[in-house]
């Protein structure tokens, strides 16, 4: 059994990042667009971003921009990339293994909690679109209108805790961000990089994950 897998088979609970470990929510030009949209939101109100956040296609970095710096537009951003993370839900693939793993943990009574920046609406869509259900236990999105709260901060990750019962020793966090891997440390969870090129493996591993996989199937290895 490889390290990741290892790891599964010790934990009682598993919280899932959602854009990445289970379906690439955004991909181009759905994220430029969502971006995009978040952007007119902001100028609508009469603020202009700085260049970095003025041709990003990271919605989310777009709205944490807008937390801070533009709050009276904070409202409409979040939902331009509300409904953009929902009209992606509706066509985003799953990625490959995402679906076996969700089953075998559902078989090995494992909970999942889905633990995501994305919009809880998002995850609830797609997990109707695919009859998932009684497969997560649980989804905890971002809070609406208040992006400080997004990981890396250990807000979502305690919610989810809290949600289950569950403690850190019997827990581990899969996510494919810096960011996942970073919670997870300070929330002393251990955790599973997915990484889908070597470079952010290297990432994951420099951030602390315990394990990282390149293939969510790997983890279903017996």
């Amino acid at each position: 059994m490889n390290g990741a897998a290892q790891l599964l088979n010790e934990s009682s609970v598993v919280l899932l990042d959602f854009d990445g470990p289970v379906t690439p929510l955004m991909p181009a030009p759905a994220n430029m667009h969502a971006a995009d949209a978040a952007r007119q939101a902001i100028t609508a109100h009469g603020a202009t971003p700085p260049d970095d956040i003025a041709t990003t296609s990271d919605h989310l970095a777009v709205l944490r921009w807008a937390g801070v710096h533009a709050p009276d537009a904070l409202a409409d951003v979040e939902a331009a990339c509300t409904s953009a993370e929902v009209e992606s839900a509706h066509a985003c693939v799953p990625t490959p293994g995402a679906h076996a793993l969700l089953e075998a943990l559902y078989e090995s009574e494992i909970l999942v909690v889905i633990v995501s920046n994305n919009g809880e609406s998002a995850i609830d869509t797609y997990i109707r679109r695919h009859q998932l259900g009684t497969r997560v236990y649980d989804v905890v999105g971002r809070p609406p209108m208040r992006p400080d709260l997004m990981k890396p901060d250990p807000y979502i990750i305690k919610l989810a805790l809290e949600a289950t019962w569950a403690n850190t020793r019997s827990t581990v966090l899969i996510g494919d961000s810096v960011s996942d891997i970073e919670v997870a440390v300070t929330t002393g969870i251990r955790s599973i990089g997915y990484a889908k090129t070597p470079r952010r493996g290297a990432e994951l591993r420099e951030a602390g994950a315990d394990a990282v996989t390149d293939n969510m199937l790997s983890l279903v290895e017996p």
